[in-house]
């Protein structure tokens, strides 16, 4: 990377600390205004890619890491970026080519290696996956963290435990319409793709919600189901309290979708 000026370096360290506050819309405006001054700056456009995914829009952001790997393709974190990007996208080759020139410029980028053990276990190749995490925490310790795992019998005791959680009126109504959860390891990356949601969700309903009418609701012919990935969920936890959280906290608000509830609502029912 080039020299920066200290006036240039101190507003980069400010959307920095705007970033690292969650504060991404002031991030993204002082960003904004440095690029229309400095439009070749790399540093400044990784990091309003940075702040577009925080936004949730990973395609502006590729668009934004594309310039940044065109103004410099030898930095190792722009092909990484650029990754994260396509992976939010579930365009997982692309990602594994990305990640693969990231690792090649620099083989101890900890965005890369993390990127790559989740690239390796959306495509299924778990025990490959589970051996790039462990590289990836040795890399970086304190930002890459393993995955908490429990077998596949203890996560659904956990499900079954949060289900009864629900109040009673909810249970009794989906066992009347046939809702079905099923747990999966991690989301079909072609599903995702097709839907637009990306291949980290932690869980998802699918079917028609209890609100709309099945005469004109072309998904109506699927059955209600509650999907929960129980490798995305165990990939955000760090211990068994904080799985067990965030399998009632997805499920609950998987069964908000299927009775078609909005955040103040499952608030209010104590179901966020």
């Amino acid at each position: 990377m080039a020299d920066l000026s200290n006036d240039v370096q101190a507003m980069i360290d400010a959307a920095n600390e705007m970033l690292e506050a969650g504060e991404y819309e002031q991030a993204w405006m002082l960003l904004s205004r440095m690029d229309q001054q400095d439009p070749e700056n790399p540093e400044i456009l990784i990091l309003m890619g940075d702040a577009s995914m925080q936004m949730g829009d990973p395609n502006q952001a590729l668009e934004l890491f594309d310039r940044c790997v065109d103004l410099d393709p030898e930095w190792s974190d722009a092909w990484s970026a650029r990754a994260g990007a396509l992976l939010e996208l579930a365009l997982l080759d692309e990602a594994a080519e990305n990640l693969r020139k990231a690792l090649s410029l620099d083989r101890t980028n900890p965005e890369a290696l993390y990127l790559r053990a989740m690239v390796l276990e959306l495509q299924g190749r778990f025990r490959e996956a589970d051996a790039a995490y462990r590289r990836a925490h040795r890399a970086a310790p304190d930002r890459n963290r393993i995955p908490f795992r429990m077998s596949w019998k203890e996560f659904s005791q956990t499900v079954q435990e949060a289900l009864w959680q629900l109040p009673a009126q909810f249970r009794e109504r989906m066992d009347a319409a046939g809702v079905e959860i099923r747990i999966l390891d991690v989301p079909d990356p072609q599903a995702m793709l097709e839907s637009g949601l990306s291949p980290q969700v932690l869980g998802a309903f699918q079917g028609a919600s209890v609100l709309e009418e099945s005469v004109t609701n072309p998904q109506s012919a699927l059955p209600p189901m509650i999907h929960l990935y129980q490798r995305n969920i165990e990939r955000v936890c760090a211990n068994r309290d904080e799985v067990r959280m965030e399998i009632q906290v997805t499920l609950f608000h998987e069964v908000g979708h299927y009775f078609g509830l909005g955040e103040d609502d499952l608030a209010h029912l104590n179901l966020d």
